[in-house]
Protein backbone atom coordinates (compact mmCIF):
# COMPACT_ATOMS: atom_id res chain seq x y z
CA UNK A 1 0.00 0.00 0.00
CA UNK A 2 2.98 2.34 0.47
CA UNK A 3 4.62 1.98 -2.48
CA UNK A 4 0.93 1.92 -4.26
CA UNK A 5 -0.42 5.21 -2.93
CA UNK A 6 3.16 6.62 -1.93
CA UNK A 7 4.80 6.01 -5.01
CA UNK A 8 3.58 4.06 -7.92
CA UNK A 9 0.52 6.51 -8.25
CA UNK A 10 2.16 9.95 -7.80
CA UNK A 11 4.72 8.86 -10.25
CA UNK A 12 2.44 7.35 -13.06
CA UNK A 13 1.07 10.99 -12.57
CA UNK A 14 3.94 13.13 -12.93
CA UNK A 15 4.53 11.34 -15.92
CA UNK A 16 1.20 12.19 -17.57
CA UNK A 17 1.67 15.86 -16.63
CA UNK A 18 4.77 16.20 -18.12
CA UNK A 19 3.51 14.35 -21.55
CA UNK A 20 0.44 16.61 -21.30
CA UNK A 21 2.33 20.02 -20.59
CA UNK A 22 5.74 19.11 -22.40
CA UNK A 23 5.06 16.80 -25.15
CA UNK A 24 7.40 17.89 -27.87
CA UNK A 25 11.00 17.13 -27.09
CA UNK A 26 13.70 16.06 -29.33
CA UNK A 27 16.36 13.91 -27.12
CA UNK A 28 18.39 12.65 -30.28
CA UNK A 29 19.45 16.31 -30.81
CA UNK A 30 19.82 16.95 -27.28
CA UNK A 31 22.80 19.26 -26.03
CA UNK A 32 25.13 17.89 -22.76
CA UNK A 33 25.78 20.93 -21.61
CA UNK A 34 23.71 20.51 -18.43
CA UNK A 35 23.22 17.12 -16.17
CA UNK A 36 21.31 16.78 -13.02
CA UNK A 37 21.35 13.41 -11.29
CA UNK A 38 18.89 12.21 -8.62
CA UNK A 39 20.22 9.36 -6.00
CA UNK A 40 17.61 10.06 -3.08
CA UNK A 41 17.98 6.43 -1.77
CA UNK A 42 20.50 4.57 0.57
CA UNK A 43 23.83 5.80 1.60
CA UNK A 44 25.89 3.02 0.03
CA UNK A 45 24.12 3.79 -3.58
CA UNK A 46 25.60 7.14 -3.70
CA UNK A 47 29.04 6.21 -2.58
CA UNK A 48 29.08 3.96 -5.76
CA UNK A 49 27.36 6.90 -7.59
CA UNK A 50 30.25 9.06 -6.94
CA UNK A 51 32.52 7.93 -10.39
CA UNK A 52 29.60 8.92 -12.36
CA UNK A 53 30.16 12.47 -11.36
CA UNK A 54 33.92 12.24 -12.24
CA UNK A 55 33.25 10.62 -15.44
CA UNK A 56 30.53 13.01 -16.78
CA UNK A 57 32.72 15.43 -15.90
CA UNK A 58 35.37 13.96 -18.02
CA UNK A 59 33.38 13.43 -21.00
CA UNK A 60 31.57 17.07 -20.90
CA UNK A 61 34.33 19.17 -19.27
CA UNK A 62 32.39 22.62 -19.88
CA UNK A 63 29.05 21.02 -18.65
CA UNK A 64 27.27 22.14 -14.90
CA UNK A 65 26.10 18.59 -13.42
CA UNK A 66 23.66 19.13 -10.10
CA UNK A 67 23.17 16.14 -8.04
CA UNK A 68 19.81 15.90 -6.17
CA UNK A 69 20.05 13.55 -2.59
CA UNK A 70 18.87 13.08 0.52
CA UNK A 71 19.68 15.91 3.27
CA UNK A 72 21.09 13.18 5.44
CA UNK A 73 24.02 12.44 2.82
CA UNK A 74 24.78 15.75 1.83
CA UNK A 75 28.32 15.81 2.90
CA UNK A 76 29.27 13.07 0.51
CA UNK A 77 29.21 15.26 -2.32
CA UNK A 78 29.33 18.65 -1.10
CA UNK A 79 33.10 18.76 -1.81
CA UNK A 80 33.07 16.54 -4.71
CA UNK A 81 35.04 18.88 -7.09
CA UNK A 82 32.47 17.59 -10.25
CA UNK A 83 29.63 18.72 -9.00
CA UNK A 84 28.96 22.59 -9.30
CA UNK A 85 25.45 22.02 -7.55
CA UNK A 86 24.49 20.30 -4.40
CA UNK A 87 20.27 19.88 -3.78
CA UNK A 88 19.21 18.23 -0.93
CA UNK A 89 15.52 17.33 -0.27
CA UNK A 90 14.72 17.81 3.44
CA UNK A 91 14.81 15.11 6.27
CA UNK A 92 11.83 13.56 7.60
CA UNK A 93 12.49 13.84 11.46
CA UNK A 94 9.28 12.34 13.05
CA UNK A 95 7.70 9.01 12.35
CA UNK A 96 4.07 10.16 12.24
CA UNK A 97 3.05 10.04 8.72
CA UNK A 98 5.96 9.36 7.29
CA UNK A 99 5.50 8.21 3.69
CA UNK A 100 2.23 10.81 2.90
CA UNK A 101 5.29 13.88 4.55
CA UNK A 102 7.42 12.48 2.32
CA UNK A 103 6.11 12.78 -0.59
CA UNK A 104 4.67 16.22 0.39
CA UNK A 105 8.06 16.74 1.18
CA UNK A 106 9.41 16.24 -3.02
CA UNK A 107 6.75 17.76 -4.33
CA UNK A 108 7.75 20.94 -2.07
CA UNK A 109 11.26 20.77 -3.19
CA UNK A 110 10.72 20.41 -6.62
CA UNK A 111 7.84 23.60 -6.49
CA UNK A 112 10.76 25.44 -4.54
CA UNK A 113 13.82 24.30 -6.07
CA UNK A 114 13.07 23.03 -9.73
CA UNK A 115 9.97 24.28 -11.15
CA UNK A 116 11.14 27.25 -13.07
CA UNK A 117 14.50 25.44 -14.44
CA UNK A 118 15.89 23.28 -17.80
CA UNK A 119 18.20 20.86 -17.72
CA UNK A 120 19.62 19.27 -20.91
CA UNK A 121 19.81 15.88 -19.28
CA UNK A 122 17.75 14.15 -16.24
CA UNK A 123 19.27 11.16 -15.25
CA UNK A 124 17.87 8.33 -12.58
CA UNK A 125 20.62 5.54 -12.74
CA UNK A 126 18.39 3.44 -9.70
CA UNK A 127 18.11 0.05 -11.16
CA UNK A 128 16.19 -1.50 -8.45
CA UNK A 129 12.30 -0.17 -7.26
CA UNK A 130 12.66 3.16 -7.30
CA UNK A 131 11.02 3.89 -3.28
CA UNK A 132 11.96 7.26 -3.04
CA UNK A 133 10.34 9.13 -6.21
CA UNK A 134 13.53 10.16 -8.03
CA UNK A 135 11.16 8.89 -11.03
CA UNK A 136 8.62 11.36 -10.36
CA UNK A 137 11.27 14.15 -9.73
CA UNK A 138 13.11 12.67 -12.91
CA UNK A 139 9.54 13.24 -14.73
CA UNK A 140 8.41 16.81 -13.04
CA UNK A 141 12.18 18.10 -13.44
CA UNK A 142 12.00 20.10 -17.19
CA UNK A 143 14.99 17.97 -19.46
CA UNK A 144 15.45 17.48 -23.09
CA UNK A 145 16.50 14.06 -22.40
CA UNK A 146 15.67 11.41 -19.49
CA UNK A 147 17.59 8.34 -18.65
CA UNK A 148 17.08 5.46 -16.17
CA UNK A 149 16.68 1.70 -15.98
CA UNK A 150 14.06 -0.18 -17.33
CA UNK A 151 11.15 -1.13 -15.21
CA UNK A 152 11.83 -4.86 -16.45
CA UNK A 153 14.85 -4.87 -14.46
CA UNK A 154 13.35 -7.24 -11.61
CA UNK A 155 9.85 -8.48 -10.68
CA UNK A 156 9.28 -6.10 -8.25
CA UNK A 157 10.64 -3.07 -9.84
CA UNK A 158 7.81 -4.69 -13.05
CA UNK A 159 5.18 -4.60 -10.09
CA UNK A 160 6.15 -1.55 -8.03
CA UNK A 161 7.37 0.49 -10.67
CA UNK A 162 4.64 -0.39 -13.34
CA UNK A 163 4.74 1.72 -16.56
CA UNK A 164 7.83 3.86 -15.14
CA UNK A 165 9.88 3.23 -18.37
CA UNK A 166 7.78 6.11 -19.72
CA UNK A 167 9.33 8.60 -17.66
CA UNK A 168 12.66 7.96 -19.70
CA UNK A 169 13.45 8.74 -23.30
CA UNK A 170 16.84 6.66 -23.12
CA UNK A 171 15.58 3.20 -21.13
CA UNK A 172 18.50 1.01 -20.26
CA UNK A 173 17.71 -2.39 -20.48
CA UNK A 174 18.59 -4.78 -17.44
CA UNK A 175 21.78 -6.45 -18.79
CA UNK A 176 23.85 -8.68 -17.49
CA UNK A 177 24.78 -9.27 -13.90
CA UNK A 178 27.39 -6.67 -12.93
CA UNK A 179 28.35 -4.73 -9.81
CA UNK A 180 26.28 -1.72 -9.42
CA UNK A 181 29.02 0.74 -10.34
CA UNK A 182 29.19 -0.58 -13.59
CA UNK A 183 25.41 -0.04 -13.63
CA UNK A 184 25.54 3.24 -12.78
CA UNK A 185 28.50 4.03 -15.39
CA UNK A 186 26.51 2.99 -17.99
CA UNK A 187 24.32 5.96 -17.52
CA UNK A 188 27.74 7.98 -18.95
CA UNK A 189 28.38 5.19 -21.81
CA UNK A 190 24.96 5.42 -22.84
CA UNK A 191 25.21 9.62 -23.48
CA UNK A 192 28.12 9.19 -24.94
CA UNK A 193 31.12 9.47 -22.92
CA UNK A 194 34.17 7.24 -22.20
CA UNK A 195 34.59 5.83 -18.82
CA UNK A 196 38.28 5.85 -17.64
CA UNK A 197 38.14 5.64 -14.40
CA UNK A 198 35.16 3.73 -12.16
CA UNK A 199 36.66 4.32 -8.51
CA UNK A 200 34.06 5.56 -6.16
CA UNK A 201 35.94 8.81 -3.92
CA UNK A 202 35.14 10.88 -0.98
CA UNK A 203 36.85 14.60 -0.70
CA UNK A 204 38.01 15.13 2.42
CA UNK A 205 39.04 18.45 3.84
CA UNK A 206 42.00 19.65 5.55
CA UNK A 207 39.18 20.23 8.16
CA UNK A 208 38.24 16.52 7.88
CA UNK A 209 41.78 14.99 8.44
CA UNK A 210 42.84 17.59 11.12
CA UNK A 211 39.67 16.14 13.15
CA UNK A 212 41.12 12.67 12.77
CA UNK A 213 44.46 13.86 13.92
CA UNK A 214 43.09 14.94 17.25
CA UNK A 215 41.24 12.35 17.73
CA UNK A 216 43.81 9.82 16.67
CA UNK A 217 46.68 12.06 18.69
CA UNK A 218 47.10 9.67 21.71
CA UNK A 219 47.11 6.33 19.53
CA UNK A 220 50.70 4.86 19.93
CA UNK A 221 52.11 4.61 16.29
CA UNK A 222 52.19 0.61 16.64
CA UNK A 223 49.29 0.14 17.04
CA UNK A 224 46.79 -1.25 14.57
CA UNK A 225 43.50 0.42 13.90
CA UNK A 226 40.41 -1.60 13.04
CA UNK A 227 37.35 -0.11 12.37
CA UNK A 228 34.40 -1.68 13.20
CA UNK A 229 30.98 -1.11 11.54
CA UNK A 230 28.29 -2.17 13.33
CA UNK A 231 25.50 -0.38 12.32
CA UNK A 232 22.41 -1.39 9.58
CA UNK A 233 19.01 -0.21 9.31
CA UNK A 234 17.98 -3.81 9.29
CA UNK A 235 18.57 -5.93 12.30
CA UNK A 236 19.02 -9.43 10.00
CA UNK A 237 21.89 -7.22 8.58
CA UNK A 238 23.81 -7.26 12.46
CA UNK A 239 26.15 -9.70 13.42
CA UNK A 240 25.94 -9.74 16.85
CA UNK A 241 28.21 -7.31 19.30
CA UNK A 242 29.69 -10.48 21.65
CA UNK A 243 31.10 -11.55 18.25
CA UNK A 244 33.24 -8.35 17.05
CA UNK A 245 34.00 -8.39 20.91
CA UNK A 246 35.45 -11.57 20.41
CA UNK A 247 37.35 -10.93 17.08
CA UNK A 248 39.35 -7.43 18.66
CA UNK A 249 40.14 -10.05 21.41
CA UNK A 250 41.57 -12.82 19.44
CA UNK A 251 43.34 -10.03 16.98
CA UNK A 252 44.62 -8.33 20.18
CA UNK A 253 46.84 -11.73 21.54
CA UNK A 254 48.91 -11.17 18.31
CA UNK A 255 48.82 -7.57 17.53
CA UNK A 256 48.73 -4.06 19.59
CA UNK A 257 44.85 -3.25 18.68
CA UNK A 258 43.12 0.30 18.89
CA UNK A 259 39.77 -0.25 17.80
CA UNK A 260 37.14 2.49 16.14
CA UNK A 261 33.54 1.81 16.46
CA UNK A 262 31.28 3.50 13.74
CA UNK A 263 27.96 3.85 13.78
CA UNK A 264 24.98 5.76 13.56
CA UNK A 265 24.09 8.40 16.40
CA UNK A 266 20.89 6.84 17.41
CA UNK A 267 23.22 3.46 17.80
CA UNK A 268 25.24 4.93 20.44
CA UNK A 269 24.05 2.61 22.89
CA UNK A 270 25.04 -0.03 21.61
CA UNK A 271 28.69 1.15 20.35
CA UNK A 272 29.29 1.81 24.35
CA UNK A 273 27.97 -1.39 24.95
CA UNK A 274 30.88 -3.43 22.50
CA UNK A 275 33.58 -0.65 23.80
CA UNK A 276 32.99 -2.14 27.11
CA UNK A 277 33.32 -5.26 26.06
CA UNK A 278 36.73 -4.94 23.93
CA UNK A 279 41.00 -5.34 25.25
CA UNK A 280 42.70 -2.24 24.56
CA UNK A 281 41.90 1.44 23.48
CA UNK A 282 39.07 2.40 21.36
CA UNK A 283 37.14 5.50 19.94
CA UNK A 284 33.54 5.78 18.92
CA UNK A 285 32.64 7.77 16.23
CA UNK A 286 29.12 8.24 16.15
CA UNK A 287 28.77 11.73 14.78
CA UNK A 288 26.32 12.32 11.88
CA UNK A 289 29.48 13.98 10.41
CA UNK A 290 30.12 11.56 7.97
CA UNK A 291 33.30 12.98 6.48
CA UNK A 292 35.09 13.10 9.72
CA UNK A 293 34.11 9.60 10.22
CA UNK A 294 35.33 8.82 6.79
CA UNK A 295 38.75 10.61 7.80
CA UNK A 296 39.07 8.33 10.78
CA UNK A 297 38.18 5.30 8.38
CA UNK A 298 41.00 6.37 6.23
CA UNK A 299 43.67 5.88 9.00
CA UNK A 300 42.56 3.08 9.84
CA UNK A 301 44.23 -0.57 8.44
CA UNK A 302 41.11 -2.75 8.17
CA UNK A 303 37.25 -2.37 8.80
CA UNK A 304 35.12 -5.03 9.57
CA UNK A 305 31.49 -4.36 9.46
CA UNK A 306 28.22 -5.38 8.24
CA UNK A 307 26.88 -5.09 4.85
CA UNK A 308 25.98 -1.56 5.13
CA UNK A 309 26.92 1.86 3.53
CA UNK A 310 29.51 2.30 6.15
CA UNK A 311 31.39 -0.43 3.98
CA UNK A 312 31.79 1.42 0.84
CA UNK A 313 32.83 5.05 2.95
CA UNK A 314 35.48 2.36 3.76
CA UNK A 315 36.27 0.76 0.49
CA UNK A 316 36.09 4.86 -1.06
CA UNK A 317 39.01 5.77 1.36
CA UNK A 318 40.97 2.79 0.57
CA UNK A 319 40.80 0.85 3.49
CA UNK A 320 40.83 -2.79 3.19
CA UNK A 321 37.73 -4.20 4.05
CA UNK A 322 35.78 -6.93 5.24
CA UNK A 323 31.93 -7.51 5.11
CA UNK A 324 29.78 -9.75 6.81
CA UNK A 325 26.60 -10.82 4.59
CA UNK A 326 23.68 -12.39 5.81
CA UNK A 327 22.90 -13.18 1.43
CA UNK A 328 23.83 -17.30 1.49
CA UNK A 329 26.36 -17.82 -1.58
CA UNK A 330 23.79 -19.97 -3.13
CA UNK A 331 21.30 -17.10 -3.11
CA UNK A 332 19.74 -14.92 -5.79
CA UNK A 333 22.94 -12.89 -7.50
CA UNK A 334 20.68 -9.84 -8.05
CA UNK A 335 18.95 -9.40 -5.12
CA UNK A 336 19.69 -6.14 -3.11
CA UNK A 337 21.63 -7.83 -0.59
CA UNK A 338 23.93 -10.04 -3.17
CA UNK A 339 27.81 -8.67 -2.84
CA UNK A 340 28.15 -9.84 -6.50
CA UNK A 341 26.43 -6.08 -6.99
CA UNK A 342 27.18 -4.26 -3.60
CA UNK A 343 30.56 -5.94 -2.59
CA UNK A 344 33.09 -2.97 -1.61
CA UNK A 345 34.85 -1.27 -4.82
CA UNK A 346 38.42 -0.96 -5.53
CA UNK A 347 40.20 -2.00 -2.50
CA UNK A 348 41.21 -5.25 -1.52
CA UNK A 349 38.17 -6.83 0.05
CA UNK A 350 36.67 -9.90 0.97
CA UNK A 351 32.59 -10.65 1.85
CA UNK A 352 32.01 -13.76 4.21
CA UNK A 353 28.99 -15.17 3.53
CA UNK A 354 26.70 -18.12 4.81
CA UNK A 355 26.72 -21.18 1.74
CA UNK A 356 22.90 -21.59 2.23
CA UNK A 357 20.39 -19.83 3.99
CA UNK A 358 18.60 -21.02 7.14
CA UNK A 359 15.29 -22.53 7.10
CA UNK A 360 12.91 -20.92 4.12
CA UNK A 361 16.00 -18.93 3.12
CA UNK A 362 16.46 -19.96 -0.40
CA UNK A 363 17.29 -16.81 -2.79
CA UNK A 364 17.91 -14.94 0.48
CA UNK A 365 17.48 -14.03 3.98
CA UNK A 366 13.71 -13.59 4.88
CA UNK A 367 14.19 -12.60 8.30
CA UNK A 368 14.33 -8.38 9.08
CA UNK A 369 13.55 -8.18 13.02
CA UNK A 370 16.45 -10.29 14.16
CA UNK A 371 19.92 -11.77 12.98
CA UNK A 372 19.35 -15.08 11.06
CA UNK A 373 21.48 -16.65 8.40
CA UNK A 374 24.38 -13.79 9.51
CA UNK A 375 24.58 -16.09 12.54
CA UNK A 376 26.06 -18.56 10.62
CA UNK A 377 29.85 -16.60 9.62
CA UNK A 378 31.88 -17.84 13.08
CA UNK A 379 34.06 -15.72 14.71
CA UNK A 380 37.16 -17.51 13.80
CA UNK A 381 36.45 -17.13 10.25
CA UNK A 382 36.44 -13.48 10.89
CA UNK A 383 39.58 -13.66 13.07
CA UNK A 384 41.70 -15.71 10.30
CA UNK A 385 40.45 -13.51 7.03
CA UNK A 386 41.47 -10.41 9.11
CA UNK A 387 44.64 -12.11 9.82
CA UNK A 388 45.02 -12.41 6.28
CA UNK A 389 44.38 -9.20 4.79
CA UNK A 390 46.21 -7.45 7.52
CA UNK A 391 49.68 -9.12 6.39
CA UNK A 392 48.81 -8.46 2.96
CA UNK A 393 49.16 -4.45 3.93
CA UNK A 394 52.60 -3.32 3.72
CA UNK A 395 51.50 -0.45 5.85
CA UNK A 396 50.75 -2.88 8.68
CA UNK A 397 54.28 -4.76 7.57
CA UNK A 398 55.68 -1.67 8.12
CA UNK A 399 54.37 -0.95 11.54
CA UNK A 400 54.83 -4.40 12.71
CA UNK A 401 58.67 -3.95 11.74
CA UNK A 402 59.01 -0.75 13.01
CA UNK A 403 57.72 -1.57 17.05
CA UNK A 404 59.66 -4.72 16.86
CA UNK A 405 62.83 -2.53 16.32
CA UNK A 406 62.10 -0.68 19.39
Amino acid sequence: MRLLFGVLLPTRLAIWWRRFTRPDRHPSSAKRGSFIVFRLDALGDLVLTTPVFRELKRAYPNAQIAAVVQQAHRSILETNPYINELLCVPRIRTPFLRHARYLLTVLRFYWRDLRHRHFDVAISPRWDTDEHLATLLCSLTAATTRIGYTERTSAGKQHFNLAFDQAFDICLEAGPMRHEVERNLSMVDALGGNVLDTATEIALTVEDRDYANRVLHDVPADCLLVALGIGAQSPGRRWPLERYASVIDDLSKQYSIHTVITCAPAEHEQATYLAGALPGGFIISDSAAIRETCALVERCDLFIGNDTGAAHLSAAMKCPTIVLSRHPKAGDPDHPNSPARFAPWGVPALVLQPERGLDNCDTRCRQINRPHCILQISVPQVVTAAKAMLMQSSRVRDKLKASSTL
